[in-house]
């Protein structure tokens, strides 16, 4: 009897091990550029989080709101405005004005942009998403002091061919993301990636009776990629975007204080409640 049980756990402590064995999975590799050059982000002795586009997709990561749901400790909203709030490990600026100085950094392809105008537009047709935790002024300047958010757009390739995604809900909202690549030489490639996205307002001024929360949105991007030798390319991006929208501009959270949660992930809880019980401060 003895040995039945011995030889009964000793086939199934070797089975349980086989089964964790065939379930291991390789973590995925992702190189970015944040450093100014291509490194893999477990060579990087940085806090970084990178989304790759599987990771963009996956997650419906499409602005900068839904990538903060997406990075544990960084904070957005959209503010007075066209412009926007950024807030990184309780650290940023909550302030919008022309003598408001931002303390966080975004960046297209390594250079630097306004952080409304990422907010306005969001992400469309990207290869990658970096997002860094912490002062990165050696790199990107002293007003990168919270961190820095860079965005990898899409560069050409060789083949000709593309893609549209077009999106259709409720109040005659409208999306429509699509990008071309077309080759012009063995030495020349080009890519247009364009963006419209439109919806009408969901709330309804009780005053003067008209629709808020809307929004109007058109960018367009165009890309070059020329080699000039075996290891140089010149890469040309042009960019335009314009933005009408009618969205509400401050961001407002319900909070139902929790020893465990800070806010109870479960109930909706009272209008502008912080998550602490000894209150909070910007």
């Amino acid at each position: 009897m003895n040995r039945f049980l011995c030889a009964f756990a000793l086939i199934f402590t070797f089975g349980f091990n086989g089964l964790l064995t065939a379930q291991a999975t390789e973590i995925e590799e992702i190189v970015v550029t944040v450093t100014k050059k291509s490194e893999s982000t477990q060579d990087l002795a940085l806090s970084i989080t990178a989304f790759s586009t599987d990771d963009v997709e996956a997650r419906q990561i499409v602005d900068v709101q839904s990538l903060s749901q997406n990075v544990p400790g960084f904070v957005h909203s959209k503010a007075i405005g066209s412009g926007a709030s950024y807030a990184m490990r309780g650290y940023g600026s909550f302030g919008v004005g022309a003598a408001t100085v931002s303390s966080f950094v975004t960046s297209s392809n390594g250079h630097s942009r306004g952080n409304s105008t990422l907010t306005d537009i969001g992400f469309f047709d990207i290869d990658r998403l970096e997002v860094l935790k912490g002062p990165q002024g050696t790199l990107f300047g002293r007003n990168a002091a919270g961190g820095v958010i860079n965005v990898i757009t899409a560069r050409p390739t060789q083949d000709f061919g593309g893609y549209a995604d077009v999106e259709l809900g409720d109040y005659n909202s409208e999306k429509l993301t699509m990008a071309v690549n077309m080759p012009i030489s063995d030495s020349v490639r080009t890519r247009l990636a364009l963006l419209i996205n439109d919806k009408d307002g969901d709330i309804t001024n009780l005053v003067t009776g008209n629709p808020m929360n809307g929004r109007g949105e058109l960018a367009v991007r165009f890309s070059l990629d020329a080699d000039i030798s075996d290891d140089t390319v010149l890469k040309f991006t042009y960019s335009h975007q314009d933005a009408s929208d009618t969205r509400t501009q401050e961001a407002i959270t319900h909070c139902d204080q929790d020893a465990m949660y800070g806010c109870d992930p479960y109930t909706l809880g009272a209008l502008n409640t912080s998550a602490h019980s000894g209150g909070s401060f910007n």
